[in-house]
């Protein structure tokens, strides 16, 4: 058995045992359970939580409500101050604004704080930070008491933007079965990251939308925030959870870096004695290079082992240190072990693939890091298009050495718009002048990710390391494409559906 087969039945076996594909849920029949907030002054946590007599805030509705299966609407308007959630449902329980990003959940620090709670699902929110001066992250999520687990959450349909002192979210010591999806996440504090994954097992983070744009939020850009996923363990055993295992990022968009010299998207990092992430796959994931910020790579391992990159869609003119890959130690890390890319698109239309800031076409790298580094890196069945020039072979790895099937042509993906359309949230629409996350995505997928039925991409895939969908959801069939678009799917409806009461319609 080769090599490459032997890695995949290591990690697919944990995957696919502990992550489940769907999206979205769907409630045919009138909610038995509901309770209302509104802001104050029109809520109070002395009411019952009625559609009359609503409460006031998140924390107090996450203690008041039964545990019932109960689902807690919020009204439109800018609920403002810190939530600590710390109850631990038996039931599903769901926080959801009425109105798709018209409640806003807004605080000078965490917007939400939630220790060791279970059984919560949060949907259809706007939250941020306050502005200049408010201080650590905006979203966090732990154990408490060094016994209870976050476990069994949810994030989906949400805008969760601009903290500015730290990361957007951070997820650590103690946070198992947790889903993130259908998010759009922009504008991070100064070094640090939109999504912290620190200590955590069984995690999905699919179908979001990762940007920054701090000039259209009214802030200077520093140059100095970091990748939009890290996946590490900075604790080792101290929370009863060694490496950051069992991680699956699929079906996500990354566009418009402004950071300094990291990565998209980051599995390992503080340089620990022990591996820092395990079994952590990134598929059907579009990286847009639309900026002229210098990126260090779209993809970085450090002290890392069964890391997983398969019909990932890599597009544009990417300034960076290395196109694909850094593969590299700190301090006490151990080697980086078996990692596999297969499937993917790398396409650099301009041939400056990995050119770095000073666009030095003959210092091109398509990977970068000591090859002394990494044990056991495949590449397998990519394609590789440079535009006029060839593909690089310095760095880390030759890719037309290393892959003995390696696709080397256009993959005519589109060129996308000359001036890309951020989708950014203005109160009532997005700046497209859609009105939902889903159409942004499609909108993004369809401009910079699509390619034609005739493309050399197209059918071109080893099935034996593709996924069942693509980006878009869709099946793949038997003849998959390369890359994350596949052409010849039926279109499937992800768009999450909640019942509204009746009272609403």
């Amino acid at each position: 058995m080769s090599r490459v087969m032997n890695f995949l039945l290591i990690t697919c076996a944990v995957l696919t045992t502990t992550l489940s594909p769907s999206y979205g849920s769907v409630s045919g029949s009138p909610l038995e359970c509901e309770y209302w907030v509104a802001p104050a002054p029109v809520g109070s946590d002395q009411n019952p939580g009625s559609f009359a007599r609503p409460w006031a805030t998140m924390e107090h509705a996450s203690e008041a409500a039964r545990d019932d299966s109960c689902t807690i609407w919020f009204k439109d308007g800018i609920y403002r101050g810190f939530n600590e959630l710390e109850r631990r449902f038996e039931t599903p329980t769901t926080f959801r604004a009425v109105n798709d990003f018209r409640a806003v959940l807004e605080a000078d620090g965490p917007a939400i704080e939630m220790d060791g709670i279970k059984n919560m699902h949060f949907s259809g929110f706007e939250i941020r930070h306050s502005g200049p001066g408010a201080d650590k992250t905006l979203l966090i999520m732990d154990r408490r008491d060094d016994i209870y687990w976050s476990e069994y959450i949810s994030f989906t349909n949400n805008i969760i933007h601009d903290s500015y002192n730290n990361d957007l979210f951070k997820i650590h010591n103690g946070v198992r079965h947790l889903t993130i999806r259908g998010n759009i996440f922009y504008n991070q504090g100064d070094s640090e990251e939109h999504i912290d994954a620190n200590g955590i097992t069984d995690i999905i983070i699919e179908d979001n939308i990762f940007f920054n744009d701090f000039a259209g939020s009214g802030r200077v850009n520093s140059g100095t925030t970091k990748f939009y996923i890290t996946i590490k363990d900075s604790n080792g055993a101290e929370d009863d959870q060694v490496g950051s295992e069992r991680i699956m990022v699929r079906r996500n968009i990354f566009l418009n870096w402004e950071g300094g010299t990291e990565a998209f998207v980051n599995a390992g990092n503080d340089g620990k004695p022990y591996y820092e992430a395990k079994d952590v796959t990134f598929e059907n994931n579009l990286f847009i290079g639309n900026s002229q910020q210098l990126i260090d790579t779209a993809f970085s391992v450090r002290g890392s082992m069964n890391i997983t990159f398969t019909h990932n869609t890599v597009v544009g003119d990417l300034p960076a240190r290395a196109y694909a890959l850094r593969s590299s130690l700190t301090d006490e890390n151990l080697k980086n072990r078996n990692l596999l890319l297969a499937n993917n698109i790398w396409s650099d239309p301009t041939g400056t693939m990995g050119a770095g800031r000073e666009r030095d076409p003959d210092d091109n790298r398509f990977a970068t890091g000591d090859p002394e580094d990494t044990i056991n890196l495949v590449l397998h069945r990519n394609l590789y298009w440079n535009g006029p020039r060839p593909i690089p072979e310095r760095g880390l790895v030759a890719p037309l050495v290393a892959d003995a099937n390696p696709v080397v042509a256009n993959p005519q993906l589109p060129a996308g718009p000359q001036s890309l359309v951020l989708p950014r949230w203005n109160g009532s629409a997005f700046a497209s002048g859609n009105t939902t996350v889903r159409q942004e995505f499609e909108r993004l997928v369809d401009a910079f990710g699509r390619i034609p039925p005739l493309s050399p991409a197209a059918g071109q895939a080893d099935p034996n390391y593709s996924p069942s969908v693509d980006i878009l959801g869709r099946p793949r069939g038997a003849s998959p494409d390369l890359g994350a678009f596949q052409t010849d799917a039926a279109a499937v409806d992800l768009t999450p559906r909640i019942y509204l009461p009746m009272l609403l319609q």
